[in-house]
């Protein structure tokens, strides 16, 4: 019997075991079975947008200057920088952060008189410009010496004091040289005078400066001694070694006596321009000592404080002066003979011209009334 080719493969299949079948169609449906569509991956989170920085606060505004205030001013001898911004500006300690952005010249603290300074506005913000090419006074523009530029604060007010303060202990002036007597027997001595001094060191001829220990300096609200002031009477220099030592009385600001103590020429160097600063930390400090006054001090003149570099004061320091209103008796109160402090109010400005570890020397700058030893100061 003939078979057609194409029934072959079917006979054979419906010849083979049941198993085999089995397998075979198991093969097929995997074979035929299709692959779970997959997912798409997530689109990945947009970042947020950084805010924007908030722009800085400007560091004077239209609030900051003074009513009656001129546009252009010229400035004269005998000016300061800080009587030129107070004229535009009603604190005055923010000059700098108005005239260094100055273009037209270098140091935007060195002005002439001539000068004439103007008040525009750079991005809504005021702004003290010298003027380019003017010099009223002059009838040329021509190069002048530093020494010639207008002083930050008055100079001739601490001119005086830059070398003279000297914050000491007893026992340092106990074991410092000091003047024995002098030549003609004179207990009061003065510029010119040769004078007898004990405990120089043999290897200096050099001067010395000539101090008188004075009052503690006392913090009134803790009762702490915080140095003993020493009073400059003089200058002296060596002329001949030996026990006692020959000096001679160079200079006197007062009489000099026996016990005066010769300390080393100080080493502190003034700076060429003060420039204020505000104290970036809160102060709550007292006013502990008055130059050449008894109770009472007013502008131009010096006051001791006591805060000093270990409390983060610095030369060009401002700091507000705050005095206390005082206390009253109070007759209508429910409590027979009560007494009441009244508010303190902001009297005047301060800058520190000498800072020490634990006090600092300051020349009031401004004061509407006059200041008293224990009036407060503070950040202004």
């Amino acid at each position: 019997m003939r078979h057609d080719p194409e029934d072959l493969p079917r006979a054979a299949a419906l010849r083979a075991p049941a198993w085999l079948l089995a397998v075979a169609l198991f093969g097929v449906g995997c074979a035929s079975t299709e692959a779970p569509p997959q997912q798409p991956s997530p689109e990945p989170a947009a970042e947020p947008e950084p805010a924007p920085e908030p722009a800085p606060e400007p560091a004077v505004t239209e609030d900051d200057l003074q009513p009656e205030r001129p546009v252009r001013y010229t400035v004269r001898e005998g000016d300061t920088l800080w009587d030129i911004a107070a004229k535009f500006l009603r604190d005055p300690w923010v000059w700098p952060e108005i005239w260094t952005v100055n273009p037209q010249i270098t140091n935007p603290h060195l002005i002439y008189p001539g000068d004439v300074i103007t008040l525009i506005w750079v991005d809504d913000e005021p702004r003290l410009m010298v003027e380019p090419g003017v010099r009223r006074l002059e009838p040329e523009i021509r190069r002048l010496p530093l020494e010639e530029a207008i002083p930050s604060i008055p100079a001739d007010a601490i001119r005086s004091f830059l070398n003279r303060p000297r914050v000491v202990t007893p026992e340092e002036m106990d074991a410092a040289p000091y003047i024995l007597a002098s030549r003609d027997d004179r207990v009061l001595m003065s510029e010119g005078d040769e004078v007898f001094a004990r405990g120089l060191d043999e290897q200096d001829f050099g001067y010395y400066m000539v101090f008188r220990l004075g009052d503690p300096l006392i913090d009134p609200d803790t009762d702490e001694t915080l140095g003993w002031e020493a009073i400059h009477t003089g200058d002296a220099r060596v002329l001949e070694h030996g026990d006692p030592a020959r000096i001679l009385i160079a200079s006197s600001e007062q009489e000099i006596r026996e016990g005066d103590r010769l300390l080393p020429i100080d080493d502190f160097v003034p700076p060429a321009r003060y420039i204020p600063q505000v104290p970036e930390q809160d102060v709550d400090g007292r006013i502990i000592g008055l130059f050449d006054a008894i109770s009472q001090v007013a502008t131009n003149q010096i006051v001791v404080i006591n805060r000093g570099t270990d409390d983060g004061m610095e030369i060009g320091t401002v700091l507000g002066i705050d005095q206390g209103g005082g206390r009253v008796r109070d007759p209508y109160s429910d409590s027979p003979g009560e007494w009441v402090d009244l508010p303190s109010e902001r009297i005047g400005n301060l800058m520190i011209f000498r800072a020490f570890d634990r006090v600092s020397y300051a020349l009031i700058m401004s004061a509407i009334r006059p200041v008293r030893m224990h009036d407060g100061v503070g950040r202004p």
